[in-house]
């Protein structure tokens, strides 16, 4: 059923993939199988796996570039309270999730999880610090379900409940009357 093929010209490793994707989707495979030279291979890999703006040099130095680091900043940033998954990123992005994964891990320079845990203590702390919000108002402006779960996460974090980091803030605060110094040293 397969058409004949002219893998003859196309290195091994291209010749080798080409079989495979005979046996697995043998329309696609007989697409490559009539590349002639390695570009159109490439450009039909391209096609049917719609990476043709991965692989241009244009889009590749531009994966690499400060742009990329800062839609990636903005995005996490503007949805940090939706509870943030690699999924969503992955999808504004227009890449796999395990791509995405490794586009972040390589741009951003830690794992996806790690940064929006660094990020949601971050912007926990600095809002527990800088206003009255309630626990449960940052726990939603953090994407969190419900402030419990909050709780949990920042105590495993930083080894404080929210509560006991504010309390903390509130002591560390000085006093109008200039006897700051002794009421820290309690």
């Amino acid at each position: 059923m397969t058409r004949p093929t002219n893998l003859t010209i196309l290195p091994d490793r291209l010749r080798d993939l080409t079989a495979e994707l005979c046996r697995r989707a043998p329309e696609s495979g007989d697409r490559l199988a009539r590349a002639k030279t390695e570009r159109e291979f490439v450009e039909m890999v391209c096609e049917l796996f719609n990476l043709a703006t991965v692989l241009t040099p244009e889009h590749y130095s531009l994966l690499r570039s400060e742009n990329l680091s800062k839609q990636i900043t903005e995005f996490i940033g503007s949805n940090l309270h939706k509870g943030l998954t690699l999924k969503l990123l992955a999808e504004f992005l227009g890449y796999s999730e395990k791509y995405c994964s490794d586009l972040f891990q390589s741009i951003m320079g830690e794992s996806f999880s790690s940064y929006v845990k660094r990020r949601r203590i971050g912007t926990a702390s600095l809002m527990l610090t800088t206003t009255d919000k309630s626990v449960a108002e940052i726990a939603e402006a953090l994407g969190f379900s419900d402030s419990f779960s909050f709780s949990h996460f920042f105590k495993r974090s930083t080894g404080r409940s929210p509560r006991e980091f504010r309390t903390a803030r509130d002591e560390n605060r000085p006093l109008p009357t200039g006897g700051s110094s002794a009421r820290r040293e309690q």
